[in-house]
């Protein structure tokens, strides 16, 4: 009986090392785009803040944006995936969803993922907020296809309106939406208090009901 000899037996410990290394990379990333803004920041300040060499972004991601998309993905995967899960849900119904339908499959992920990872969470709204405000092609590539099944969506609850005006009026509502959401902590901040969990979801609730209020107006 014959078998395989392992050659490289250090290669699972390799593996985990790199795994750990690029966490740390992303983890380091994710803090320093929120707190400085993606524009700003370096890949030299990304190496040098997580306490590793001047490659080794390169090395693990390649370029910036590789890094961003990694950042984008590390929390947003599940947001994107539980947002889709929502709009299929709609999809597969005979008739057309309502307006606040149509926001709660958008905006339940995100209360779900702040109340698992509050301050990563912020820090990931934050950076989905400037770079939808820039229109950064790394939200579309992170995205897939969401934007095209969830517009189809609002398509069904608005027949009525004109296609390239409810575009551009949806894609408006869900931006302003973010950048609220994004400045959250700080608005609360004012009244000279870190916000509780209460604050926060208090917020959050402000906004969803000031974003299906808003659609009604410009979308009817």
């Amino acid at each position: 009986m014959t078998g395989t000899v392992d050659t490289n037996p250090t290669a699972p410990a390799t593996n985990r090392q790199g795994n750990a290394t690029r966490t740390r990379l992303v983890k380091t990333a994710e803090r320093l785009f929120a707190t400085h803004g993606v524009d700003a920041v370096s890949v030299r300040a990304v190496n040098a803040a997580a306490g590793l060499g001047p490659a080794s972004v390169n090395y693990h991601f390649g370029t910036k944006d590789d890094l961003l998309a990694a950042v984008l993905l590390d929390l947003g995967a599940g947001v994107r995936d539980r947002i889709r899960a929502d709009v299929d849900a709609l999809a597969d119904r005979e008739h057309a969803p309502t307006i606040d339908e149509l926001v709660r499959a958008v905006t339940d992920p995100y209360r779900e993922l702040l109340s698992r990872h509050r301050t990563r969470g912020m820090r990931w709204i934050n950076i989905v907020a400037q770079m939808s405000a820039q229109n950064h092609p790394a939200l579309d590539a992170a995205e897939q296809d969401l934007r095209t099944v969830l517009l189809h969506q609002v398509r069904r609850t608005f027949p009525d309106t004109d296609p390239v005006r409810l575009e551009q009026r949806w894609a408006t509502a869900l931006m302003v939406f973010l950048q609220a959401l994004s400045r959250a902590e700080e608005w609360n901040h004012r009244r000279g208090a870190v916000p509780s969990a209460d604050d926060l979801v208090h917020f959050f609730d402000d906004q969803v009901t000031y974003l299906a209020g808003g659609l009604t107006r410009l979308l009817t």
